[in-house]
């Protein structure tokens, strides 16, 4: 399976992710090169300011996606 498919099968899961404020991402759409993901909420306690930015969607290389749920 390319990158692509793979991610198409985990569309709408949260995994750890080091580029959200709050560390933590739901995978939103795949496209030929770049993924959409939406920033959820944060699993420790601390860092309570970074609760700002859930809900908010960034962008990721398909690689860098991949590896965040697949390594």
């Amino acid at each position: 399976m390319t990158h692509t498919q793979d991610l198409n099968t985990v569309i709408g899961k949260d995994c750890s992710c080091n580029q959200s404020p709050t560390l933590r991402a739901k995978l939103i759409s795949v496209g030929k090169h770049k993924s959409i993901l939406e920033v959820t909420p944060r699993v420790y306690a601390r860092d309570a300011f970074r609760d700002i930015f859930i809900g908010k969607k960034f962008t990721l290389d398909n690689t860098i996606a991949h590896n965040m749920y697949f390594s």
